[in-house]
């Protein structure tokens, strides 16, 4: 056997899985015995199968080159391998020794891994350990395999027995490798009680006295903005993705954590836009490249160290100490997200501050069938309790450690104490929202109008502070009307009404199969608020957050004699399809409406669908590579119809645009698309009416 069958011969399963999927790896094995060798040499194998020519040399799998349109490790690589693994003597033997996973992870050192994955990797890594929900280490007789769990992504990673950092394997895109296998190699540090890797940097802890951002570093980025603006959308190169991630991981960059993070995501949707991949959003490129661009000009003109140091971030671990705090827990609700995530979180607030908290289980993919997020509320150990509990409880949070978000660290070092019940009662409650200088009148609320300030001043965009996601309120209505379904929306409209006779309304999703949250929630409430109405909560607990240019209001719980969480209820019917048809069909009739209807906005239905005209003609004109006639035809007419529709500053920029030379096209555009999404966010106010 040669040196490089042998190389590729004693992959085991578990790596092979690591890089791909045990789908593909299955499919694979099927197909190995297919493949026709045409050289196998000292320095290269070429091996063929349907019609795709695979290359291995001594660089590893990863490095293995298919002639198939696969921009990942494919089918045909990993059928190569097997087939290799049949001229070795199938499967990998087993060592004679069994493996010192720990005296091998001990060559990983700071230093070794510094080496290979870079001080910014190094960071990164870190970070990425440190969002961590939960971490799996299992060895096997050839590698060990990990997994790390966040809200965001699962990440799983094979350590082989023997080889360099090179030869670890995971399915990770290629730029993202080095920190995430080395996330992987500190996880497996940890596991088996090795000592903590940090970074050697004492004079990074040092915070300077003044924050000086390098010159010639934001103009190179801010020319990379621009031309993934100019170029991007016409046709996206790797070339102009690997500039912004390398400027966004440079050492330079590291000052500038918000900046860095933006070209990441930049870099990503040009990727995803060059891969046709389904889930690539034109509009929010668009939105990410504006933002970026407006950020570099603000660091490059503001003066004010204070400012400076807001615009660009914190330098800092994910998770930090935050000392003792005392906790309410108002619920919890879980979620699912368009990329396959699911999982369950809950929602606490501090009295002392009114800051919001929370603490989330979750996995990156609903195939995960280990994890069930009704199980793990109700099971699963969460600072020595529940997440069932503790969302329903006071408690004290000692050794608490939480994110600049509010998102609090599922730790072992933390632990809940002094656990006690919570049972909300009106007085109590409302008082918080009477008392307008209490840490807590931000939470509750009586008046809708007051309501809609507080959420517009929460949401307010800023360059100076990332936006915030969601926003819990306890809304204690005066008036509860029926449930109603909303043709136009094709939602559940909820009314409620406050003590001067304004009215908003909370929404629910739903499904007419009788799957999915939605169901569930429709099922949830219909037991709790009972047969014609008989039964009605005091307060509801609901999740304010921006969608489509609104402000929607989501309930998840009902205070009344008992708490009610719609997700997690003690007394609910199983959202089996003819029960949920039953409770859409008994929507869907017409009732005595106790609220009016909510009135159409036509001004600002209008002005949404001009400043929506104004993304899609900027999207339209980078598609069009910024061409001279597709400026006259797409953004000369729409700085008339600012102008009439008494938007002039907006009006100037599409104007400016328009007459622009090549030079500063670009630059224009994206002060433009900049205007439209700032008026965008104001324009999505809650709605409250008479």
């Amino acid at each position: 056997m040669t040196k490089l069958i042998s190389l590729y011969a004693q992959i085991d399963d578990a790596t092979l899985e690591a890089m791909t999927s045990k789908g593909i790896v299955r499919r694979a094995r099927t197909d190995a015995a297919n493949v026709q060798f045409e050289t196998i040499g000292a320095d290269e194998i070429v091996g063929k199968i349907e019609g795709a020519t695979v290359r291995l040399d001594d660089k590893g799998l990863a490095k293995a080159r298919c002639s198939c349109p696969a921009a990942t490790t494919c089918r045909h690589r990993i059928a190569v391998v097997l087939a290799l693994r049949t001229q070795g003597g199938e499967q990998p033997a087993a060592p004679a020794v069994e493996i010192d996973w720990p005296a091998r992870l001990a060559a990983f050192d700071r230093k070794a891994l510094q080496s290979a994955a870079g001080k910014t990797g190094l960071r990164e890594a870190m970070r990425l350990f440190a969002l961590a929900d939960a971490v799996t280490v299992e060895p096997g007789q050839l590698s060990l395999k990990v997994v790390l769990r966040s809200k965001a992504e699962e990440i799983e990673v094979a350590i082989p027995g023997q080889g360099e950092f090179g030869a670890i394997a995971s399915s990770l895109p290629e730029r993202r490798r080095p920190a995430g296998h080395a996330a992987a190699i500190l996880a497996a540090r940890r596991h088996f009680g090795q000592e903590a890797i940090e970074l050697d940097d004492a004079e990074a802890a040092a915070e300077p006295k003044e924050f000086a951002p390098d010159g010639p570093l934001l103009a190179a980025m801010q020319d990379s903005v621009r031309r993934a603006y100019a170029q991007g959308f016409a046709v996206p190169s790797r070339a102009l993705e690997e500039r912004l991630m390398l400027l966004a991981v440079s050492s330079r960059a590291e000052a500038m954590p918000r900046l860095s993070a933006s070209l990441r995501r930049i870099a990503e949707g040009l990727e995803q836009r060059r891969l046709r991949n389904v889930n690539h959003d034109p509009v929010e490129l668009l939105r990410e490249i504006a933002f970026a661009h407006a950020l570099l000009h603000a660091l490059s003109q503001t003066k004010d160290d204070a400012r400076l140091r807001r615009l660009a971030g914190t330098v800092r671990a994910e998770y930090e100490p935050i000392g003792d705090v005392d906790l309410i827990g108002l619920g919890a609700a879980m979620f699912e997200t368009i990329t396959g995530a699911v999982g369950v979180t809950g929602h606490f607030v501090e009295p002392a501050t009114g800051r919001h908290f929370t603490a989330t289980l979750a996995r990156s993919t609903a195939h995960d069938t280990r994890f069930d997020p009704r199980d793990a509320y109700r099971t699963q150990a969460v600072w020595g309790h529940t997440l069932a509990r503790l969302s329903s409880s006071t408690f004290r949070l000692s050794g608490a450690q939480a994110s600049a978000t509010g998102r609090l660290s599922l730790s072992q070092t933390s632990r809940a104490e002094q656990v006690a019940p919570f049972k909300p009662s009106r007085d109590p409650i409302a008082a918080w929202a009477q008392d307008h200088s209490a840490p807590l009148a931000g939470l509750a609320h009586l008046s809708w109008p007051m309501l809609g300030d507080h959420l517009a001043r929460a949401f307010a965009p800023s360059l100076d502070a990332p936006p915030l996601a969601a926003e819990p309120v306890v809304l204690l209505p005066s008036r509860i009307a029926p449930v109603a379904f909303d043709d136009l929306t094709q939602r559940l409209r909820w009314p409620l009404m406050d003590a001067s006779g304004s009215w908003i309304s909370l929404t629910l999703d739903h499904d007419d199969d009788g799957r999915g949250l939605g169901a569930r929630r429709i099922a949830a409430l219909e037991a709790a608020l009972g047969d014609a109405g008989n039964k009605r909560p005091f307060a509801i607990v609901a999740l304010a957050r921006p969608e489509a240019g609104k402000m929607v209001l989501e309930p998840f719980a009902l205070w009344g004699d008992t708490a009610t969480l719609l997700d997690f209820p003690e007394r609910a019917p199983a959202p089996a399809n003819d029960v949920v048809s039953r409770i859409m069909a008994g929507l869907r009739r017409t009732v005595a409406q106790f609220a009016p209807p909510p009135p159409a906005d036509a001004t600002v239905r209008q002005t949404s669908l001009l400043l929506q005209g104004g993304v899609d003609a900027l999207i339209g004109f980078a598609e069009a590579g910024l061409h001279t006639t597709a400026r006259e035809r797409l953004l000369a007419p729409l700085a008339g119809t600012y102008q009439l529709a008494s938007l002039g500053p907006l009006a100037q920029l599409f104007a400016r645009t328009a007459a622009n030379g090549d030079r500063d096209t670009s630059a224009a555009a994206l002060a433009a698309a900049q205007g439209l999404f700032t008026l965008q966010s104001f324009t999505g106010r809650l709605q409250v009416w008479t």
